[in-house]
């Protein structure tokens, strides 16, 4: 995964040194932060989707992709380096498919039942991952839908 990011100069002349301070240990505490994370994700795929209707930049962690009735979809949540201040992130599994100009596009599930499909279908394969005897534990069976 490549990306690009433009970093513009801060000016802290102006500050105390003791702010200054304050603020060089608590960007390093966050990025230490964020990198704990990603080691402990390394597996995950991290991603910027961008709402065409808002412009607004959604930060995603990809857990799964799956085809279901030929269909494929996606599961991620938020992704947001936990510093301890935000809540337990939510899943979100979407419809995806190549756009006409070739890249991916991703649509929210408006049907309910087509949602709780993928939903049961990702925690057969989540618990299915484990070993049998978490799945019996958990009371999740797995098998493939076709």
């Amino acid at each position: 995964m490549s990306s690009t990011a433009t970093m513009k100069n801060q000016k802290t002349n102006n500050k105390p040194a003791g702010i200054k301070k304050k603020i060089a240990l608590e960007k390093d505490r966050k990025a230490k932060l964020a990198g704990k994370h990603l080691k402990e994700n390394r597996g995950e795929e991290l991603m910027v989707m961008r709402d065409p209707y808002s412009k607004k930049d959604y930060y995603m962690s990809r857990i799964d992709s799956f085809t279901l009735m030929k269909t494929e979809y996606v599961v991620m949540y938020n992704y947001v380096p936990d510093d301890g201040s935000h809540s337990k992130p939510e899943l979100v599994i979407m419809r995806t498919a190549i756009g006409e100009n070739g890249d991916r596009v991703y649509y929210s599930i408006k049907d309910g039942e087509e949602l709780e499909r993928a939903f049961v279908f990702f925690m057969r394969r989540y618990y299915g991952a484990k070993g049998s005897e978490e799945r019996i534990k958990n009371g999740v069976a797995s098998g493939d839908q076709k």
